[in-house]
């Protein structure tokens, strides 16, 4: 099956359809910094460094260098999702990124390939009473799809990280659609929020499933990463010691060596309360001493905010992987070094193997990562399309 990937950022959903044996023949991104990073890890798939809107308008002029209809079998992507998720706090259902949702739907449209992925935040649920979802599936079924919304957690996955995601799948005609996968790892449980018209969605093990695995940690995912310190780093790592787990096995370069581990400098404010919470792994804002609390999160008390300015938990997990490290949104203290996390380790968090380069400066290298789908999330769901 060949692959058109939209909105393709760094890559995470190719490389996680090319591990399920699709070739992905091309790809979308704006993003300079996202598309050399996106070359470098798929050197054979022709990368279109453009404005989506503009490469739609030279599809339907019928630019030889683009694909026709009945070349593409499955559209995949993820079109830009701040404007549904929950750490903006100023989500408009007008805002101009939101209409990305309608160019995709318009290379659906146009191309008509056998079967269709959209990914998105669980925001786009919620927001507007849930009519995007709504739109999305009428809209689909107007083209002639079938449809299936899932709503899936990277940790059911092997995936070290609390991360739920939107799922939709197409297929045209006839064609049957594929079924979303059964979790394979017994992740702790944890709360969605948004998602109430939409729970019979959600993807859950099946009630007595005795065979889960056991869930991946942030110490299965990152103890083998050489120490560094605040705001420092390693651009090109060399391997020390054999793998610490069979994740860290799984992502690890046949070349011997992994890059990008290199880390945002903590201001001073920030600095200390990292330092204060050095021997609290799993702690958050309430663990810190009175004068270091941030004064706006007092209100809250134990409430769904505990966990900011938090310090992660080698026995844990990672919280959602954001596009930067930000303390006041989330624990990104690592357990037992005092500063945030680094972007290999926020790449290893999302999967990816440890042969992926980022590239640009060190924030845009965090936004890639987290603005990715996680690639052995996505190989999961493509594993399902026979």
């Amino acid at each position: 099956m060949n692959a058109f990937d939209l909105f393709a950022g760094a890559g995470g959903l190719s490389l996680g359809m090319e591990k399920a044996g699709i070739t992905v023949k091309w790809a979308n991104e704006i993003d300079s910094n996202a598309c050399e990073t996106y070359r470098n890890s798929h050197p054979n798939t022709t990368l279109f460094m453009e404005d989506a809107n503009i490469l739609l308008t030279r599809l339907i002029c019928g630019d030889e260098n683009l694909p026709k209809p009945g070349d593409v079998d499955v559209i995949a992507g993820g079109p830009p999702c701040q404007g549904f998720s929950g750490y903006n706090r100023f989500r408009n259902p007008d805002d101009p990124r939101n209409s990305l949702m309608e160019t995709f739907l318009a290379f659906v449209d146009y191309l008509k390939p056998r079967y269709v992925l959209l990914e998105n935040v669980p925001g786009m649920l919620s927001l507007a009473g849930g009519a995007t979802p709504r739109l999305l599936l009428t809209t689909l079924n107007e083209l002639g799809y079938n449809t299936r919304l899932g709503i899936l957690q990277a940790g059911y996955y092997g995936l070290p990280q609390n991360r739920w995601r939107v799922f939709i799948w197409g297929s045209y005609g006839d064609l049957s659609i594929p079924a979303f996968p059964l979790p394979k790892y017994n992740f702790p449980r944890t709360t969605i929020f948004g998602a109430t018209q939409f729970r019979d969605s959600v993807i859950k093990p099946i009630k007595g499933d005795n065979g889960l695995l056991p869930f991946i940690t942030v110490g299965d995912a990152i103890s083998d990463l050489p120490r560094i310190e605040n705001g420092s780093g390693i651009e090109e790592v060399i391997y020390e010691s054999e793998p610490l787990s069979d994740y860290q096995k799984i992502l690890r370069n046949e070349k011997g060596l992994t890059y990008n581990h290199v880390t945002n400098r903590l201001g001073t404010i920030q600095y200390e309360r990292c330092l204060a919470l050095s021997n609290k792994n799993g702690s958050g804002w309430n663990d810190l001493p009175e004068e270091l609390k941030p004064r706006n999160l007092l209100k809250y008390g134990d409430s769904r905010y505990g966990n900011r300015f938090g310090k992660l938990s080698e026995d844990g997990v990672f919280n959602t992987i954001l596009s930067r490290p930000y303390p006041y949104w989330s624990a990104v203290f690592h357990p037992n070094q005092d500063r945030v996390i680094s972007v290999r380790e926020s790449a290893r968090a999302q999967s990816f193997p440890d042969s992926v380069r980022f590239y640009g400066k060190r924030s845009s290298q965090y936004r890639q990562i987290g603005n990715a789908v996680p690639v052995l999330l996505a190989y999961e769901i493509f594993s399902m399309l026979k």
